[in-house]
């Protein structure tokens, strides 16, 4: 009873650092924000959710709000505009 207490509490943390992070202008802080929902997340074992797993960069944190994307050969590639690191992901059917 207590775990289920708590999932539901961390989900809610989670999905407002999330928010938090899209809505921040300061890089430095939105970046925070992403490491302590991270942070959460992995304390508690819980799988983010797949959209917000993919709207922000893996090496440097930043929320993807400028991007560059382009799809070729069936695979999609996310350049971040911050760090230059270039995410691939197979399109999906």
């Amino acid at each position: 009873m207590k775990d289920s207490i708590l999932i539901k509490i961390s989900n809610e943390r989670i999905n407002k650092l999330y928010n938090e992070a899209l809505k921040c202008s300061d890089m430095d802080l939105s970046r925070r924000y992403i490491t302590l929902m991270e942070s959460i997340a992995k304390r508690m074992d819980i799988t983010l959710e797949r959209r917000i797993k993919l709207s922000y960069c893996k090496k440097c944190k930043t929320p993807y709000n400028n991007f560059n994307m382009r799809i070729k050969n069936g695979v999609i590639n996310i350049k971040c505009n911050y760090c230059g690191n270039i995410r691939r992901l197979p399109v999906r059917d």
